[in-house]
């Protein structure tokens, strides 16, 4: 992998997360930067802070502080590729960690911890967090960044909102709805020092909130939705393969894995250049049921077939882009609407069973085209 230039120096970049035991905690609305709101994190973050990163031209020290004194800490370079530590606090519930600079930069200059927050060398203040994707029906902005440090929300050269990271390190920017493909960044400031931009592109709203896995005879797919130009990884906990893939314009993602490379647990990671990530742990879908499609016609409306078990709702996926839930099924037949004008000889279509929770229970099946 390509090596970054590390900056030497003592760094101060912290990062608090709220504590596992609050329910609800303080954070600085948008409109009073004295105004405390009660807000329900979106996501589960760990429990402690990153308060130093300190390093030489060998060695990286990790400076950790926990809420939860006694207990352990891990920390290791991306996909298990080098050393892996794990210490138990002290009393004050703090620990160090001091790790071989080249183990950091042989990895992006990126280290992790075990519970999923990504520490980049280099850099004094981190990209700030946003929670989720904004879409044209957002009308707030929520997300992590250094306590005390201000956030400035941008659409181009026109700021929309400014606000104080509280001292769990949240923030709420309350926006107006915005119009689809508007890109907005967001940039964190302390002590006279700049954080790199989080860029989001405003997407119509998404059909599906979390990301869909299957497999078919010869691959591991997962498709979901993210931030156009987002990188997303894709890494196998047992096997350790990896793919990426990169999102598209209309904020959509594919990744195709070989599935002799997989087990049934696979990991995905939202990344982005020095930017923290978060990640969710998927697991290849238990198959109760199947879907047999009937090879379809160019200009032909409906994927037709038969099919076993609970399925009562289908999805076509073309070249990689999902159409919609939906589809009759009836007795052991069925039949999907496609928009004809979608789909040409040649292209990839594969077809996927869901049962009426909208989970998929069968193995996605290709679906031939013919003239």
């Amino acid at each position: 992998m390509k090596k970054r230039k590390v900056l030497i120096g003592a760094l101060s970049a912290g990062v608090v997360l709220s504590p596992i035991a609050s329910q609800y905690t303080p954070i600085v609305d948008s409109a009073s930067a004295a105004t405390q709101v009660q807000v329900t994190p979106k996501q589960f973050f760990p429990s402690y802070v990153i308060s130093e990163l300190r390093y030489s031209l060998t060695r990286v020290q990790v400076d950790v502080c926990n809420f939860v004194v006694g207990s352990p800490i891990g920390l290791m370079p991306p996909f298990g590729r080098g050393q892996s530590h794990n210490i138990w606090t002290n009393a004050q519930g703090k620990v160090s960690f001091d790790y071989p600079l080249d183990v950091a930069t042989a990895n992006d200059s990126k280290l992790w911890t075990e519970e999923g927050l990504e520490i980049t060398i280099g850099k004094k203040l981190y990209a700030p967090i946003m929670n989720q994707l904004v879409t044209t029906d957002s009308t707030v902005v929520t997300g992590y960044g250094i306590p005390d440090a201000k956030i400035t929300l941008k659409k181009g050269t026109q700021t929309l909102g400014e606000v104080l990271v509280n001292q769990w390190g949240q923030y709420a920017l309350t926006i107006p709805k915005q119009t689809s493909g508007t890109i907005l960044s967001i940039v964190q400031s302390k002590n006279n020092e700049t954080s790199i931009e989080t860029k989001t592109t405003v997407l119509a709203p998404a059909t599906w909130t979390t990301p869909i896995v299957y497999k078919t005879d010869t691959h591991a797919v997962v498709f979901g939705n993210g931030s156009p130009g987002e990188k997303i990884e894709l890494g196998d906990y047992t096997t350790y393969a990896r793919e990426e893939a990169i999102v598209n314009a209309n904020g959509n993602y594919e990744i195709r894995m070989d599935v002799a490379q997989t087990s049934n647990a696979m990991g995905l990671m939202h990344a982005r250049t020095e930017h923290h990530y978060f990640g969710e742990h998927l697991e290849t879908p238990r198959v109760t049921g199947s879907v047999t499609p009937s090879a379809i016609k160019v200009g032909s409306s409906y994927v037709r077939g038969t099919f076993t078990g609970a399925v009562t709702k289908g999805l076509l996926v073309i070249n990689g882009n999902p159409e919609t839930l939906r589809g009759e099924f009836t007795g052991t037949e069925f039949r999907y609407y496609v928009d004809p004008s979608k789909f040409k000889a040649g292209d990839r279509l594969e077809f996927i069973g869901f049962n009426s929770a909208n989970k998929v229970i069968t193995q996605g099946e290709t679906v031939r085209v013919t003239p």
